[in-house]
C-alpha cells in the first residue's frame, strides 16, 4: 500500500460506510488518541467532506472551531493551524506506515490542501461512481503514430502548455530544500532553529521553528538542559550551529526584518568570544554575545532591519572569522525605514486585542513573578490585557534596531490594593527607569486612576533612545511595596 496516495483510486463520498469505518479505526488507533487535538482535527475535517463542504474548510474556520481561537484569530500572525495540519500528516503517515499499512481504505491530507481525501487500493474493485486516478496499463495506451493517438496527444499537451504559460512569471528562484517549499510559497515569515534538530520546535507563541537547514559549513552543538535567562522558549537556546558557516536563505522579493537570535552557553563568563556576521556580502559590527546579553545563559537577539533577497534570490548571512555561533532565524516581513511594533504580555500564551494586533507572551525579562487576576477592567476595550501582571523587582531588556529611537507604551492596572478595605492610594508606589533615563518616578497606579482599583492605566513615552546595544533596558524598582507592569508596547518612530 506504500504509495496509494498517488497509485490508488479515490472513493466518492457517497461511500460513506466504509470511509467512516476507516476513520474511526484510525482515530481509535494508539497513534491518534494520545494526541488529543490532531484527533479533533481529523475528524472536523472528514465530516466537513463527508458533508459534502470540503470547499469550505478555512483555516480561519479550524483555528476558531477546533483550536480554540477567537475570533479576532489572524493566520497571517498565528501558525497554529497549519502546524496541526504538520502533525495530523505526519500522524497518518506513521499510522499507515504501522498498523494500517495493509488496509485498503486510506485517509490522506495533501500538503497545501485542508479537505482530506479517501483513497483505496488500486488492486481493490472500485466502487461506482469513484474515479481512477492510477496509471492507465500498458496494453491500453495508443500508439503515437495513429491519428487518434494524435489527438490524445494534442488534447493532453494543451493544459501542460497553459500551466506552462500561466506560471513562467510567476517563477521565483530555485528553493535548495524542497520540504520548504510550501513554507516560502505560503508565507513571509521564516523560522529556522539552527542545530541538530529534527523535528519542528513551536514556540510559546504557537510558532514553528523548522530545522536547521540553507547552511554550508559549520558543525552543531546540544548544550545540557540548563535555564537561559530573558527567554519565553529555552529550548531554543540549547542547540546551535558553530564556527565558519553561511546561511542562503530563499525569500519572494521585498523587504525584511531579521532576528538573530543567540545564548552564550559555551564558555565562561570570563570568557570573550565575538561573533562576526555580513548580510549580503555586507560586514556588520561584531558582538560579544555574553556582553550583548548582560551576562552568560542569557538570552539576547540582534535586530536587523530593512533587509532584501540578493539579485539570485538569496538573503546570505555569513558567519566567518571570530568564534562563531547562532542559536536560531527569525525572517519577518518588514516595514520601510523602521522596525515592526514589538507587543509584550504578561499573561501565558497571545493575545488578540479589539484592533486585531497581537501581543506575545513575555519574554526578555528577569526579576519578578507574574500572577493573574480574573476581574473586569474598566477604561479599556481589551480587560484581558491588564488581568496578569509581573511584579516585584524585575527589568527587561528588550532587543531594538540600534541607532533608532522609540515610543514605549507602558500598561498598568491596580487590580490587588482596593480603596477603603485593602491599602488604598499610596499603598503600591515604584520609579520606572529606561536606558538609565527616569520614565516615571513614585508612580502610583492607584492615585493616576482616581483612587480607583481595576481600571486601565497607559502611559505613554516618545522618542527613546536605543541602547549602544541596540536594547530598551526597562527598570521597575519599588519604593512602597511592589513595582507592577501588565503589557508592553514598542512601536519605532
Amino acid at each position: 500500500m506504500a504509495g496509494a496516495s498517488s497509485t490508488g483510486v479515490a472513493l466518492g463520498v457517497s461511500d460513506d460506510g466504509r470511509v467512516r469505518t476507516e476513520i474511526e479505526t484510525v482515530l481509535a488507533s494508539d497513534t491518534l488518541r494520545r494526541s488529543p487535538k490532531v484527533s479533533r482535527l481529523l475528524r472536523y475535517l472528514c465530516d466537513k467532506q463527508l458533508d459534502g463542504q470540503g470547499d469550505q474548510i478555512t483555516e480561519y474556520g479550524i483555528a476558531i472551531e477546533v483550536l480554540g481561537r477567537d475570533e479576532q484569530f489572524d493566520p497571517q500572525q498565528d501558525a497554529v493551524v497549519r502546524v496541526n495540519l504538520l502533525h495530523l500528516r505526519k500522524k497518518l503517515k506513521e499510522y499507515y506506515a504501522g498498523a494500517g499499512v495493509n488496509h485498503d481504505v486510506r485517509i490522506v491530507i495533501p500538503n497545501g490542501q485542508y479537505a482530506p481525501q479517501f483513497l483505496i487500493s488500486a488492486s481493490v474493485a472500485a466502487p461506482a461512481g469513484s474515479v481512477e486516478i492510477s496509471t492507465p496499463p500498458e496494453t491500453s495506451r495508443v500508439p503515437i503514430g495513429s491519428s487518434f493517438g494524435w489527438r490524445w496527444w494534442l488534447t493532453a499537451l494543451v493544459p501542460v502548455l497553459l500551466a506552462i504559460f500561466w506560471f513562467l512569471p510567476r517563477f521565483q528562484p530555485p528553493v535548495r530544500h524542497p520540504e520548504h517549499a510550501a513554507v516560502v510559497a505560503g508565507s513571509d515569515e521564516i523560522r529556522i532553529a539552527a542545530g541538530n534538530r529534527t523535528d519542528s520546535y513551536i514556540d510559546s507563541s504557537g510558532h514553528a521553528w523548522l530545522p536547521d537547514r540553507y547552511f554550508t559549513g559549520g558543525t552543531t552543538f546540544r548544550r545540557p538542559a540548563i535555564h537561559i535567562q530573558r527567554a519565553s522558549d529555552t529550548d531554543l537556546f540549547l542547540n546551535g550551529r558553530e564556527g565558519q558557516f553561511e546561511y542562503a536563505i530563499p525569500l519572494r522579493p521585498g523587504i525584511y526584518e531579521l532576528h538573530l537570535y543567540f545564548a552564550e552557553t559555551g564558555v565562561s563568563s570570563d570568557t570573550v568570544r565575538s561573533v562576526n556576521i555580513a548580510l549580503n556580502g555586507r560586514s556588520v559590527p561584531s558582538v560579544d554575545i555574553a556582553a550583548d546579553a548582560g551576562g552568560v545563559n542569557t538570552a539576547t537577539m540582534k535586530v536587523f532591519c530593512d533587509l532584501a533577497p540578493a539579485k539570485d534570490g538569496l538573503l546570505h548571512i555569513a558567519f566567518q572569522g571570530g568564534s562563531n555561533f547562532l542559536n536560531a532565524i527569525e525572517i519577518l516581513p518588514g516595514l520601510s525605514g523602521r522596525m515592526r511594533p514589538l507587543r509584550i504580555t504578561t499573561r501565558d500564551g497571545t493575545f488578540h486585542d479589539h484592533l486585531g494586533q497581537v501581543w506575545s507572551p513575555e519574554r526578555w525579562s528577569v526579576g519578578g513573578r507574574k500572577s493573574d487576576r480574573q476581574v473586569s477592567i474598566e477604561e479599556t476595550q481589551d480587560s484581558g490585557l491588564y488581568q496578569w501582571q509581573r511584579f516585584g523587582h524585575f527589568n527587561y531588556s528588550i532587543p531594538v534596531q540600534e541607532g533608532r529611537f522609540y515610543t514605549v507604551t507602558l500598561h498598568f492596572s491596580e487590580t490587588w490594593f482596593k480603596p477603603g478595605t485593602l491599602g488604598g492610594v499610596g499603598s503600591r508606589v515604584f520609579d520606572v527607569y529606561c536606558n538609565g533615563t527616569t520614565l516615571l518616578k513614585n508612580f502610583d497606579i492607584l492615585k493616576e486612576a482616581g483612587g480607583l482599583s481595576n481600571h486601565a492605566v497607559v502611559r505613554i513615552f516618545h522618542h527613546i533612545p536605543a541602547s549602544p546595544l541596540g536594547k530598551l533596558d526597562l527598570t521597575f524598582v519599588p519604593v512602597a511595596n511592589y513595582a507592577l507592569i501588565n503589557a508592553i508596547e514598542v512601536e519605532s518612530e
